[in-house]
C-alpha cells in the first residue's frame, strides 16, 4: 500500500514514532484496502496529512499522493461542483469529514497532471478514538466519469425523443386545428346552404314558381286570417274560385311551354284587376283563387267577378294565331253564404261546378240560381 517514505527514526514497520491509534486501525488492513476497487485516502487530524492512500486513489487521480506538511493542501482531492463551479477549501469532503460530517455520494470533478477533467463520487466521514475524540477522516472515491458520459448521451437522445415528439404533438395540433378550421368551414357551408335550401323550400311552399302567386296555402293562411277579423270586426268578404274552361286542350295544340306562357300572361292581367288588398293566388294547373276581403255590397263580388272574365276578352298570341279564353266563376261571400273559412271554400268550389256546368264562361254565387256573364252588348247582361 502506498504511503509516507519512513523517516530515519521511524518505527519498525515503517510507522511513524511514538503511538499513533489511526495507523494502529489502519495497518492490519492494508491489504484489504489495495485491493479495494474504490480510491481510499486517510488524513489525519486535526491538520489533514495524508498518511494512507491505496494504488487505486492514486490511478484515480492521476498523480502520487505525497503527504504534506501543512495541512490543508494535502486535502484537496478535488477541484469543483459537478458543475464545474469552484470548491472552496471548507467544501471539500474531507475537510467537512474532519469536522464531523459525514459526505455521502458527493459528486465533483478532478483535473489530473495532464489536464484530464474526470468526474468523482466521493464520500467520507471521520474516524474518532474510543473517547469520541476526531482522529481523522477517511474518504472514498470512484471515477464516474464515463457513467456520466453514457447518462449524458442517454440524457441527450431523450431530450432530442423529447423535442422530437413534442414537435410531433405541436404538428399534430396544428394539423388538427386546421382540420377544426376546414370542418368549421364546412359546417358553416352546409348550414348556410340548409337555410337557403330551406328558405327555398318555403318560398316554393307558399308561392308559385310558374307564375309568382301565392300557393294555395299560403292563401289558406290568409283567408283564415281574413275571416277571423271580418268576425270580429262585423265586415264581409268573398272567396272566388276561378277555372279556365277547356285549357287542357290548349295545352295539347300548342304544348305544354305555351300553356304556361298563358297561365303567366293570364295571372298578369287578373292581377291588374284587383285592389291592392285582395288576394290572387294560383291553385295548381288552370285554377286560380280570390280572396276579396272587403265587399260592402253583394254586387261588388259581381263586378269583381266581371272583371276577371273580361280579362280574357283580349285574345292571347299562339304560334300562327291567336285564340280566346273563358273561365268558370264560383264565388260564395261571408258571412251570408257560409259560417267559417272551410265552408266558404266548399261552397265556392261547388258555386264554380255549377258555372262549368252551365256551359262556362260565366259566374255562379254561391246560393243563387243566378248565372251572369258578359254580353257583347251588356257586360253585365243576364244570360
Amino acid at each position: 500500500m502506498s504511503g509516507p517514505p519512513p523517516s530515519a527514526d521511524a518505527a519498525p514497520g515503517g510507522l511513524p514514532p511514538g503511538p499513533n491509534e489511526l495507523l494502529e486501525r489502519v495497518e492490519g488492513l492494508r491489504f484489504l484496502l489495495e485491493q479495494a476497487p474504490t480510491g481510499l485516502v486517510v488524513a489525519e487530524a486535526p491538520g489533514g496529512r495524508i498518511v494512507v492512500f491505496n494504488e487505486e486513489a492514486t490511478r484515480i487521480l492521476g498523480h502520487p499522493l505525497i503527504p504534506a506538511a501543512c495541512g490543508s493542501e494535502g486535502m484537496i482531492l478535488s477541484r469543483g461542483h459537478a458543475d464545474r463551479a469552484p470548491l472552496e477549501p471548507a467544501e471539500q469532503p474531507l475537510v467537512r469529514a474532519l469536522c464531523g460530517e459525514i459526505v455521502r455520494d458527493q459528486t465533483v470533478h478532478h483535473q489530473r497532471d495532464d489536464g484530464t477533467l474526470v468526474r468523482l463520487s466521493m464520500s467520507a466521514s471521520p474516524v474518532r478514538s474510543p473517547a469520541g475524540m476526531i482522529v481523522g477522516a477517511i474518504a472514498t472515491f470512484v471515477d464516474v466519469t464515463e457513467r456520466y458520459a453514457r447518462e449524458g448521451k442517454v440524457r441527450a437522445r431523450l431530450e432530442r425523443l423529447v423535442e422530437e415528439r413534442t414537435q410531433q404533438a405541436h404538428d399534430r395540433a396544428a394539423e388538427l386545428d386546421r382540420l377544426h378550421a376546414s370542418l368549421h368551414a364546412i359546417s358553416d357551408g352546409i348550414e348556410e346552404r340548409v337555410r337557403q335550401r330551406t328558405a327555398e323550400l318555403a318560398n316554393h311552399a307558399q308561392y308559385d314558381a310558374l307564375t309568382g302567386l301565392p300557393t294555395r296555402v299560403l292563401f289558406d293562411e290568409r283567408l283564415e286570417r281574413s275571416v277571423a277579423s271580418a268576425e270580429r270586426y262585423g265586415r264581409a268578404l268573398a272567396l272566388m274560385v276561378v277555372d279556365l274552361d277547356d285549357f287542357k286542350l290548349m295545352n295539347d295544340t300548342f304544348g305544354r311551354e305555351v300553356g304556361d306562357r298563358i297561365l303567366r300572361e293570364v295571372a298578369q292581367r287578373f292581377r291588374a284587376g284587383l285592389r291592392r288588398s285582395d288576394t290572387l293566388a294560383r291553385d295548381g294547373g288552370d285554377e286560380f283563387v280570390v280572396l276579396i276581403s272587403e265587399v260592402n255590397d253583394p254586387d261588388d263580388a259581381r263586378e269583381i267577378a266581371l272583371t276577371l272574365l273580361s280579362a280574357l276578352l283580349e285574345p292571347f298570341d299562339v304560334p300562327g294565331n291567336r285564340v280566346l279564353l273563358a273561365a268558370s266563376i264560383g264565388v260564395c261571400l261571408y258571412p251570408d253564404g257560409a259560417a267559417d273559412a272551410a265552408q266558404l271554400t266548399r261552397r265556392a268550389e261547388a258555386a264554380m261546378a255549377a258555372a262549368k256546368d252551365a256551359g262556362g264562361n260565366g259566374v255562379r254565387v254561391s246560393g243563387s240560381p243566378e248565372r251572369f256573364g258578359l254580353d257583347a252588348s251588356d257586360l253585365y247582361g243576364q244570360e
